[in-house]
């Protein structure tokens, strides 16, 4: 039985003791490039070790001629995404790399665009529309399945990521396109956004450059980048009303902008908002179900009490979006796994004006990062914090953790409009799996994670994908 951590573990230091405002510790790094090694060699490890050395404190973290600051303590990314919120807008900073993929979508924006962004697309993510959409996501999960148990039975293991990011790739198309993509300019929309990523990733930390400074890869991101504007201006350009029932984003978009004509998107912004959709779509629920599974081989006992309850749920009956609701200990083991592995692993924020956030004093213009993987990994908040316990997720004990111990969907008015989207689509994915395989990493691979845009297993997740 998991016991909740005392008061004094769950709340840490206090956050907001009275006194003149400090000026944040400085951690430790190189002459002219500060921490940059360090966070180029292992960000995750490197910043937790720093931020943990300091005890919740607010770090002042050197990125060569810029200083950044690190908040970690709850009471503080509180402040930051909830009590405070108008004064840490997404700002340039940081984002600069990864608008040069998304643009202005919903992620990046501010301001009044994102407020009128935000009011048009809520109503996309309705308790009716996700039902709808959850439908399409079991047809497709389940063809996804029947491929992956073709090559698993050639014999030999799989690449578990992989095969989660084919799986989730082709819901996050099918969800926001529906019939009104090709498949062929569905595979090259695909692998453009991917290699897009994976050079945004490499330019997050060195933001500070010019922007046209030259570095490894710019030629691949930009033709990445116009394989991604071109193939979604035909798709844009040529959509009609489906023939079909079934529901997708870009045809919602599209009549909710008609529904009203002042918040119609023109086709730059269309174009926005759905690669926002796709990359917010695609990388993390495949990150967040390559974790789930290697947390479930190393923990069969917590894969054998989900299994008893989808026989308890669901049976031998198809798979239906109303059956999310009653596998609670389902939802609780992606909660855990999400808690140890969160696919958003650093957030930014850029304060307007100068601020206090606790004890220590913030500039204008500074660059905050807040770290749900750090946050969540806290000793002073979480007993045992590196153990795979679902049942802190059980409603009478979440109750007792601190709001913002945890948070991978973000937090406050920029809450990911698409977490329980996300929520239900990893929920399907881990049924769905478990009711056909047993997923078994092969013996004596190391894995350890790896910060990119999100967390990726360094050295890969090689699995065997055995009869359930």
């Amino acid at each position: 039985m998991t016991i909740s951590a005392p008061e004094s573990r769950r709340r840490g230091p206090r956050a907001n003791d009275a006194g003149p405002a400090l000026t944040p510790p400085i951690a430790q790094g190189y002459p002219l490039l500060g921490v940059l090694p360090r966070l180029l060699h292992d960000a995750t490890g490197a910043l937790a070790k720093m931020a943990h050395e300091k005890h919740g404190a607010v770090l002042a973290l050197p990125f060569g001629p810029v200083t950044t600051y690190l908040v970690t303590h709850p009471d503080h990314v509180d402040h930051v995404l909830q009590r405070n919120w108008r004064n840490y807008p997404k700002g340039d900073s940081m984002w600069r790399p990864v608008r040069r993929l998304i643009g202005r979508g919903l992620v990046t924006s501010d301001g009044e665009l994102w407020q009128r962004q935000r009011r048009l697309m809520q109503p996309l993510f309705s308790a009716r529309r996700l039902s709808e959409l959850g439908e399409e996501m079991i047809r497709v999960i389940d063809r996804g399945l029947d491929e992956l148990e073709a090559r698993a039975a050639q014999g030999g293991p799989v690449e578990l990521t992989r095969e989660m990011a084919m799986i989730s790739r082709r819901v996050i198309l099918a969800t926001i396109f529906g019939s009104h993509i090709e498949r062929e300019e569905s595979e090259a929309l695909g692998e453009a956004l991917l290699t897009a990523l994976h050079q945004v990733n490499l330019r997050m930390f060195l933001y500070f450059l010019p922007e046209r400074f030259p570095l490894p890869g710019d030629e691949q991101l930009r033709r990445a980048v116009l394989t991604v504007d071109e193939t979604l201006r035909r798709i844009i350009q040529r959509w009609k009303p489906a023939e079909t029932n079934r529901v997708d984003l870009l045809s919602l978009l599209i009549e909710a902008g008609r529904a009203t004509p002042e918040d119609a998107m023109d086709q730059r912004q269309m174009r926005d908002e759905l690669v926002t959709l796709f990359v917010a779509g695609h990388e993390s629920t495949s990150l967040a179900m390559s974790w789930l599974f290697y947390l479930l081989d190393r923990h069969p006992e917590v894969e054998e009490r989900v299994r008893a309850e989808l026989g308890r749920v669901v049976g031998d009956r198809p798979l239906v979006p109303g059956d999310l609701e009653r596998l609670p200990y389902a939802r609780m083991v992606i909660q855990e796994s999400m808690r140890l592995y969160p696919p958003a692993w650093l957030f930014f924020r850029v304060s307007t004006e100068a601020d206090r956030i606790g004890n220590y004093a913030i500039p204008a213009g500074a660059t905050v990062l807040m770290s749900p993987y750090i946050t969540q990994r806290d000793p002073a908040l979480w007993e045992e914090p590196e153990a795979f316990r679902p049942e802190r997720f059980a409603p009478e004990r979440a109750a007792e953790q601190h709001r913002y111990a945890y948070f991978p969907f973000g937090a406050g008015p920029r809450l990911c409009i698409g977490n329980t989207f996300a929520m239900m689509e990893a929920q399907i994915i881990l049924a769905s799996m478990l009711r056909r395989f047993r997923a078994r990493l092969v013996p004596g691979h190391r894995v350890t994670a790896k910060s990119a845009t999100g967390l990726v297993p360094r050295e890969g997740l090689p699995m065997y994908i055995l009869p359930a």
